[in-house]
């Protein structure tokens, strides 16, 4: 068994008009590494735009996938006889097991086209983790991070640890891993893809003709082409190790954006699922006040603009990346226990005693030697590096929020990120 439906619940609202489920069913099991999630929803008023799906634990949610209604379903209006009812009603979409906890509480939440939100339904599974047959020479150390929180800096410090890799070139980073996962898991969820009809028709005649072909398709294969993404993943840094003359590899580091931009591949329990692939894996949580973070973005995105033209957009600046900031900030409260917090602040002011701290934890090597190797020239910033910043200097980029912010704005601007400031130890 790969996972198996335990409990399915659909939610009463008077926004609804309509909702099935058709895929899963409860008690159901599958032997595969995707759930397929396809069905209908009409909504009374505002049509749905999306739906969402999160994975809930400890009073806490975060996206882990988004779809559609893309489906046409003309039996909804027979069902309702209402021959007024758009027919583009139903959604189809698959998603990836790998990530999600063992017992997860998964939650399918209506948007619509007005930026509501209510949940429809919700889905408890319990599922056994992937294993492959690769043995890792090189470990990954992830940094989780959220935009302007010091990332660029950190990835150019652990460059410079002679057990780790990473690219020495700015912006210090790859993004191998993200980028094989993410190709192996599109590949696998829509292995069709880019065939044409009669390459489908033969696909389906080659791999899913029998229960034989399908259980090897989706086992034995999936766990190959698992192996392969690592086999990757690791050649490729290894190759980057030979060409840096990095001669005793341990681990590379990889950069994993909570939110990389409208369009980005990243999946939402990427982080998650190279700890599920990679059982000694490492993960860095970097975090910075969230108040000086928005003010960071602010200028970065605002260069040649007026202070008077800043200073009108920062209402919507904050308010903009509530959701996200609340999304990480619910991703570390279901980790916190396997990932090692840091923060911006401690970094810069603090640096030698805080990447002490932060190797130790993590059961790098961190001797004197090391420690000065990695902190040399610590705030000198590179050419290439300068449009980067947004501060005049190091101590004025911390709490940067108490100088250019009205108290009337520090307050408003703090009570829409209290319980996330609260969450990691910033004061409130």
């Amino acid at each position: 068994m790969s996972y198996k439906i335990l409990d399915i619940k659909t939610t009463k609202d008077s926004r609804i008009r309509g909702f099935h489920l058709d895929t899963p069913i409860l008690d159901s099991s599958n032997s595969g590494y995707k759930i397929h999630l396809s069905g209908w929803i009409l909504a009374n008023e505002a049509g749905i735009k999306q739906l969402e799906i999160t994975s809930n634990r400890d009073n806490a949610s975060y996206s882990i996938h988004y779809c559609t209604l893309s489906v046409e379903r003309p039996d909804v209006a027979g069902h309702f006889r209402d021959d007024t009812i758009n027919p583009l009603c139903g959604f189809s979409t698959s998603m990836m097991t790998l990530g999600l906890p063992q017992n997860a509480d998964l939650s399918i939440i209506a948007i619509t086209h007005d930026d509501q939100t209510f949940p429809v339904a919700n889905l408890k599974l319990e599922r056994t983790p992937t294993r492959t047959e690769f043995q890792a020479k090189l470990q990954p150390i992830i940094i989780t991070t959220i935009g302007r929180t010091g990332s660029t800096w950190l990835m150019q410090l652990l460059a410079k640890h002679p057990t780790i890799v990473v690219s020495d070139q700015h912006p210090y980073e790859t993004f191998a891993l993200e980028y094989w996962l993410h190709l192996v898991s599109q590949q696998l969820l829509s292995p069709q893809q880019g065939l044409s009809l009669v390459d489908q028709q033969r696909f389906n005649r080659d791999f899913l003709s029998n229960e034989t072909r399908h259980t090897w398709f989706n086992e034995r294969y999936y766990s190959q082409v698992m192996s392969f993404c690592q086999a990757a993943v690791e050649n490729y840094y290894f190759s980057i190790a030979e060409e840096q003359e990095v001669d005793t590899p341990q681990f590379f580091a990889e950069k994993i954006p909570y939110f990389s931009g409208e369009g980005s591949t990243t999946w939402r329990q990427l982080s998650s699922a190279v700890r599920e692939l990679y059982p000694e894996s490492k993960e860095i949580v970097l975090v910075r006040d969230f108040r000086d973070m928005v003010l960071s973005a602010l200028h970065f995105g605002a260069k040649g603009k007026s202070s008077n033209e800043i200073e009108k957009e920062k209402l919507t600046a904050y308010q903009n990346v509530s959701k996200e900031v609340a999304e990480f900030s619910a991703y570390y409260k279901q980790n916190h226990n396997n990932t090692y917090l840091l923060h911006y602040e401690d970094l810069l002011l603090n640096t030698t005693s805080t990447l002490r701290s932060l190797f130790t934890s993590l059961s790098l090597p961190c001797s004197d030697k090391i420690l000065g190797m990695v902190t040399q020239d610590t705030h000198k910033v590179p050419e290439s590096h300068r449009q980067h910043i947004t501060s005049q200097s190091v101590e004025k980029s911390v709490a940067r929020w108490k100088r250019e912010l009205a108290p009337q704005q520090q307050s408003e601007y703090t009570n829409i990120f209290k319980s996330n400031l609260r969450l990691f130890g910033y004061d409130i």
